[in-house]
């Protein structure tokens, strides 16, 4: 058990300062935070609540949008929320007009607050080690070893260890692209986007993030990730013939992110994280990881046979006010550079023989867990490095961490936050599920609800419906009143709500409506959830 627990009702930046800090170091840090809040004075945001929104999916909630000058450059933006024209929600927020950064046009007023708060120049505000607050923190993190019980980190005096992010992009949504931004402002040492000019599924699309284009110049321009971090963009560009089992298009375009790491400057002693777009290492982690004593990180006894470190996270479904309950997606994961493959001594890498093929996974003899490393030489001091695709999948050994809460029976808090299905319009998201790595046939004609049973959970969380007949539920009070961590991105006044009510627009505006779910789905019979005996396979689209 840790010597001391952390109050859980801390939030996003806040939490940074807690217990076991001296007056002094905890003065330096109300300093630090009131510049941060000086820094980002241009944006003032506020919300009214005039009437709660009723469970009227069949309703239309219509959006208004106005400006008001209050200075040379400054106006005050305001979105209203109109049900069966009675004003049930507003947001404003003031923007002063003076980036040289063209938003884009179609993210509304939630996404652009997000964005103007995340592109604003200011300082790291947790930038300097107080040993004992970080002592403190580490005590705050475990993971569980089997037949040992649960693990928990401590702290050694060092340098904050450098982390490097890197991660494939496409369609993403700058609600998840900003939240992440602000999650992780000024700690990554350098961050890696790739981009392809095809889906997984082969499909062709336009590149997004071209340089010359605003949303190139918001991404990898705008300083967004941090003042002194770099932002570095590559496209994977490529006409053959893929073999689409097991996302190989998707291994070939990562292997790019270990590139630009060399690029940036990346060693055997550097930390590596890999994630896709719509996920991030939870901020208070991520700096636990730059300064605790974990062994997956220590370069001096790091064998790579257990290399992998896992985050437990916390996945919102297309709405901060969607927060899923009693599960947790397995990413984003971290391995020291020592251990990954370009980065680590050659002499340990596998040749394409003893992967499925190149770019692909380990044949079976080179994993933990299919066969204990049983193929590689035991002479070999180091195990075998790991490539892009052996860093999304059970390959070698893995230690999944969390952080010790009170709220949860078994302690096991979450360490990363999965922002999934965010999206600007219902079009974008059929076109995801029709083109990317499980594509869809027929998306086009189906309900949302019915393509996949973590949408029809976010349809019924969004349009205010039962979730009786879910395997999971979504988080039955508001994220406001929830106990745990919650991005620091949610603490803007009034965002969650606004971007809850964008979407309910969307939702209720969609030519297919809602009446097909996923129960409905004759697919849904394999599915673990409760299905109700009045589904019928022919209500589903073809």
């Amino acid at each position: 058990m840790p010597s001391h627990q952390s109050p859980s009702s801390l939030r996003g930046a806040q939490r940074l300062v807690n217990g076991g800090m001296n007056k002094f170091s905890l003065l330096r840090l109300v300093l630090a935070f009131a510049i941060v809040l000086f820094a980002m004075a241009p944006i003032f945001l506020h919300h009214s609540v005039v009437h709660p929104i009723d469970n009227a999916p069949n309703q239309l909630l219509h959006m208004r949008t106005s400006s008001r000058r209050i200075g040379k450059t400054s106006t005050i933006e305001t979105v209203k929320y109109e049900l069966n024209g009675k004003e049930v929600f507003n947001f404003a927020y003031e923007d002063e007009h003076t980036s040289n950064i063209t938003m884009p046009p179609d993210i509304g007023g939630a996404g652009r607050s997000l964005l103007l708060n995340a592109i604003q120049k200011r300082p790291v505000w947790d930038d300097e080690i107080e040993p004992e607050f970080e002592a403190e923190r580490c005590r705050r993190y475990f993971t569980n070893i089997k037949r040992k019980g649960n693990s928990y980190s401590d702290y050694k005096e060092r340098t904050r260890r450098r982390v490097f992010l890197g991660s494939l992009i496409a369609d993403d949504s700058w609600h998840t692209l900003g939240a992440i931004a602000m999650e992780t402002y000024g700690v990554y040492a350098a961050v890696a986007f790739v981009e392809s000019n095809r889906t997984q599924s082969g499909t062709p699309r336009k590149l997004r993030f071209a340089n010359g284009t605003a949303e190139h110049k918001i991404l990898v321009e705008s300083n967004i990730f941090g003042p002194n971090t770099p932002v570095l963009m590559d496209y994977f560009i490529y006409e053959g013939e893929v073999h689409v089992h097991g996302l190989v298009r998707e291994h070939m375009q990562r292997d790019l992110i270990i590139n630009l790491w060399k690029k940036a400057g990346m060693t055997p002693d550097d930390v590596g994280v890999l994630t896709d777009a719509d996920e991030t290492l939870t901020r208070d982690f991520l700096r636990a990881v730059q300064t605790c004593d974990m062994p997956e990180l220590n370069p001096e006894t790091q064998n790579c046979h257990t290399a992998k470190v896992v985050a437990s996270s916390m996945a919102f479904e297309g709405s901060p006010e969607c927060m899923t309950t009693g599960k947790r997606w397995t990413h984003p994961d971290l391995i020291l550079g020592k251990c990954i493959e370009g980065i680590g001594d050659d002499e340990f890498r596998l040749d394409d023989s003893q992967r499925k093929r190149k770019f692909a996974w380990r044949e079976r003899e080179y994993t933990l867990k299919h066969g204990n490393y049983s193929g590689w030489p035991e002479d070999k001091k180091t195990y075998p490095l790991w490539n892009p695709a052996d860093f999304r999948r059970d390959q070698g050994g893995h230690r999944l961490y969390y952080e010790h809460v009170d709220y949860l029976p078994f302690r096991m808090g979450h360490t990363g936050y999965h922002f999934h299905n965010y999206f600007g319009t219902t079009q974008q998201l059929r076109n995801k599920y029709k083109t990317y790595g499980h594509p869809i046939l027929g998306a086009d004609n189906m309900t949302v609800d019915a393509l996949h049973p973590d949408l029809d959970l976010m349809v019924d969380c969004v349009l205010g419906r039962s979730m009786a007949n879910h395997k999971y539920k979504s988080l039955s009070t508001k994220l406001e009143e929830f106990e745990g961590r919650i991005p620091i991105a949610y603490g803007i006044d009034g965002y969650t709500i606004a971007r809850h009510m964008e979407l309910k627009a969307m939702l209720m505006d969609d030519e297919r409506g809602h009446d097909v779910t996923w129960h409905d789905n004759p697919k849904a019979k394999d599915w673990v959830g409760k299905i109700p005996k009045n589904t019928t396979e022919s209500k589903v689209a073809k």
